[in-house]
């Protein structure tokens, strides 16, 4: 049987992610990434097969933190330098309809900035995603979410007919998910927004149809 086949752009707020690991692995990167990969890869694989029972899932899946302070790989990125020796991209969906379309790739790298802009010999666009405010003060990540709306803007431009998933509880989020809805809803595409439970739901916001 020829199943038809339907690209996926899977969008992670890696933060969220990892913070909700269970507590008895929090001081262990690598078991953390491990954890958050599995766990993430059930639930898309759960909402995707109970979206089309038919299809074949080719999922690209892109990653978005704190990668860098300044130049220098912060440990959860280099968390990841780790877990392919018994992790692959495929391994992380449980079920042979729902693939990688690639190795994972990490938000500091833009989809579609120009290559004149990555900072050498990292290839990454966007160093310094983790950073302090003050000396003393604890490191917070910057433009994360802005290079999450930037890739996600990009993939509807590029897959107006595919699916579109964001994980993420950050009202920040918003308002690009909704410009990608409407690129991609006419020509048959799809946005889902993924949050939090607990941010499921909004007293403003109009979400219906976009939360899975």
């Amino acid at each position: 049987m020829n199943r038809p086949l339907r690209r996926v752009g899977l969008f992670l707020d890696w933060n969220s992610q990892i913070l909700a690991t269970p507590p008895a692995i929090e001081n262990n990167p690598i078991d953390r990434c491990h954890f958050a990969l599995k766990t993430v890869g059930k639930k898309v694989t759960k909402l995707l097969c109970a979206l089309d029972e038919v299809s074949v899932f080719r999922v690209r899946i892109r990653l978005y933190h704190g990668w860098t302070m300044g130049t220098t790989q912060t440990e959860n990125r280099r968390a990841f330098c780790a877990i392919p020796e018994y992790l692959t991209p495929d391994d992380i969906f449980p079920s042979a309809r729902v693939l990688a379309l690639s190795d994972i790739e990490f938000g500091d790298r833009l989809i579609d900035a120009l290559q004149e802009r990555e900072i050498s010999p990292w290839h990454i666009h966007l160093p310094n995603t983790l950073r302090r405010q003050r000396g003393d003060s604890p490191p917070v990540e910057k433009m994360v979410d802005t290079a999450l709306a930037s890739d996600l803007l990009t993939w509807a431009r590029y897959e107006p007919k595919s699916i579109a998933l964001v994980f993420s509880g950050d009202d920040d989020i918003v308002p690009p998910v909704f410009v990608a809805e409407s690129w991609m809803k006419p020509l048959g595409g799809l946005v889902l927004l993924i949050r939090p439970p607990a941010r499921a739901s909004s007293r403003y916001l109009s979400l219906e149809g976009l939360l899975a």
